[in-house]
């Protein structure tokens, strides 16, 4: 297996594309948090407890552009939309911001580097194909390739926006309770 940075040599000539991917997949995970926190406060609508602040200035903002008057039926009206934009609102558009850009990168990268090792091939004297076997050589190539093209969406796909999803929710707990995200961020 491929160690880290010989990862991020590897697709150095792609580092833009995949900041960009890596940003969105990032931004999806930490998007996926707001799921549960609406219904926390649909919850605390439905039981008349106080919202937080600025779900409260949404809902305020709302009334006075639409002219419908603050109550549970708004407040519910609001935080069922929102959950349907992050949720089915972004349905279309996260494949193509993020999963396409991971599998596009790696396989335009195992393109040019089979297109390399193809070239260094047949620059090699005849005579060392008679010392080395050329099915071994060709197996060896395609291995390393194959082992970078499936590694670098594993990483970008699912390591990096994991890891930002946890900071996500460290720091959500954190603006909560410093002590709490003390405590969760050392049971990892």
């Amino acid at each position: 297996m491929a160690k880290f940075q010989d990862i991020v040599r590897y697709y150095h000539r792609y580092w833009r594309i995949s900041v960009f991917s890596i940003a969105m997949m990032s931004a999806f995970e930490v998007i996926d948090l707001f799921g549960p926190y609406a219904i926390g406060q649909i919850l605390n609508v439905l039981s008349n407890q106080a919202l937080d602040p600025p779900v409260q200035n949404l809902i305020a903002g709302v009334a006075s552009v639409t002219g419908q008057p603050q109550g549970q039926r708004l407040s519910l009206l609001v935080l069922l939309t929102l959950i349907g934009i992050v949720s089915v609102g972004r349905a279309p558009i996260q494949p193509w911001l993020g999963s396409w850009f991971q599998w596009d990168t790696a396989f335009r990268a195992r393109r040019d580097y089979s297109q390399k090792a193809l070239e260094k091939v047949l620059t090699l004297p005849l005579e060392f194909y008679d010392e080395n076997n050329p099915g071994r050589i060709a197996a060896r190539v395609a291995k390393g390739l194959a082992n970078h093209t499936w590694t670098y969406p594993e990483i970008t796909g699912q390591l990096l926006p994991k890891f930002f999803r946890i900071v996500g929710i460290v720091t959500v707990i954190w603006l909560l309770d410093w002590r709490i995200a003390i405590v969760v961020l050392f049971s990892f």
